[in-house]
C-alpha cells in the first residue's frame, strides 16, 4: 500500500504548488495594473494642470491633479475616526472656537478647516467671556481658543505641542499662552526657559488664538465678570493686565494662528503686518490637497440665517447655503 499511496501525495503536493504560483502571478498582475493607473493618472493631472500655462503655481498644479484623483485617492481613509479627539487631547484638554450666530459664513470654512488639520473643535456660540467660564467649570487644566476668522501654520500643533512641553518643564507659572495675536514686537520680549519660539509677551493684542490654563481662567473670568469691563477692547485690558504683572503670559513669536482678514474683513479695515509672517497657510494647502475643498465659496449658516434679513454684505455674494 505504501508504494501506492507515495505517488498520489505527490500529485496532490506539485498540484498545490502550482495553485500557490497561480494566485501569486494574479495578485502582483492586479497590483502592478492598480500602480500604473494611479501613475497614469497623476501625471495626466499634472500635464492637464500645465497646459493652462507654463506660469502655472504650484498650488494650481496640485489642485488640478488632486480634482482628477478624487476617483482614485479614498479621502475618508485619510481622516481620523472621530475627527482627532485623540490628536487634539494630546497637547491640550479641550479646543473652542469662538463662533457667533451674528458672525455669518464662516462655520462652514471652519468645520473643513478643522477637519483638515484632525482637529475636535467645539464650536461655541459665546464670548470669550463665556469660554472661560466653561474652562473653570468643566476644570481642564488648560484649553486652546481660537476665533471663527484664523489660519494656521501648517505646523501649529507641533510648535503648540512643543511650547507647552517646555512651560511644563520650567519652573515658571503661566496663565495665558499667545499662539496667534496682532504684534510684531512680540519676538523682542526675553526668551523664555528653553529658547525656541517662546517669549515673554510684550504687547500681545488681539485674541485670535491662546492657550488659556485653569488659573488664568480663574483670573480672567474674576476680572470681567465684574462692572462693565466687557464692554471696553478686552484684549487691550488684558494687555494692561500683564504689564502690572496680574497676568503671567508668553507668546509664540511668529505665532501659528493668523487672521485671514483677506477672507474676512475687519470692521476697522486695517492691514495686519503679522499676517505676512504666515509661511506655510494650512487653509490654502486644504484647497490645494483635498479634492473636495475645490472652488471653494464661504457658504452661509442656514440655521443662524434670519428669515427677515435682507442685506448680504457685497463680499458674501454668490454664496452657498449649507443647510
Amino acid at each position: 500500500m505504501l508504494p501506492n499511496a507515495m505517488p498520489h501525495s505527490a500529485w496532490w503536493y506539485g498540484r498545490a504548488i502550482r495553485v500557490y504560483f497561480s494566485l501569486s502571478l494574479l495578485v502582483s498582475t492586479l497590483w502592478i495594473l492598480r500602480v500604473l493607473l494611479s501613475d497614469t493618472a497623476w501625471h495626466g493631472g499634472l500635464r492637464l494642470a500645465q497646459a493652462h500655462g507654463s506660469n502655472s503655481s504650484d498650488a494650481e498644479i496640485a489642485r488640478s491633479s488632486a480634482a482628477l484623483l478624487s476617483g482614485v485617492v479614498d479621502e475618508d481613509a485619510l481622516q481620523l475616526d472621530h475627527p482627532g479627539r485623540k490628536y487634539s487631547l494630546a497637547f491640550t484638554d479641550h479646543i473652542y472656537c469662538v463662533n457667533k450666530p451674528t458672525k455669518l459664513g464662516r462655520k462652514g470654512r471652519m468645520e473643513a478647516l478643522f477637519r483638515y488639520m484632525h482637529l475636535d473643535v467645539e464650536l461655541f456660540g459665546g464670548a470669550h467671556v463665556d469660554v472661560w467660564r466653561d474652562i473653570i467649570n468643566r476644570d481642564y487644566r488648560h484649553a486652546l481658543i481660537v476665533e471663527d476668522d484664523i489660519d494656521f501654520e501648517v505646523d501649529a500643533v507641533a510648535v503648540i505641542h512643543d511650547s507647552l512641553a517646555k512651560l511644563r518643564e520650567s519652573s515658571d507659572y503661566w496663565d495665558i499662552l499667545y499662539v496667534g495675536h496682532c504684534s510684531m514686537e512680540e519676538g523682542s520680549g526675553a526668551t523664555y526657559s528653553g529658547g525656541g519660539r517662546l517669549f515673554h509677551s510684550v504687547h500681545p493684542f488681539c485674541l485670535s488664538g491662546y492657550t488659556l490654563s485653569r488659573s488664568g481662567a480663574q483670573k480672567l473670568y474674576a476680572y470681567f465678570s465684574k462692572g462693565a469691563r466687557q464692554a471696553h477692547a478686552m484684549d487691550v485690558q488684558l494687555v494692561a493686565l500683564i504689564k502690572r504683572n496680574m497676568l503671567s503670559s508668553c507668546s509664540i513669536h511668529p505665532p501659528v494662528v493668523y487672521q485671514r482678514r483677506d477672507l474676512y474683513p475687519s470692521d476697522d479695515g486695517l492691514e495686519l503686518k503679522v499676517a505676512k509672517l504666515l509661511t506655510n497657510s494650512a487653509w490654502d494647502e486644504a484647497l490645494a490637497l483635498v479634492p473636495r475643498l475645490a472652488g471653494w465659496s464661504d457658504p452661509l449658516d442656514a440655521e443662524y440665517l434670519d428669515p427677515a434679513f435682507k442685506h448680504i454684505p457685497s463680499w458674501m455674494e454668490n454664496t452657498k447655503i449649507v443647510k
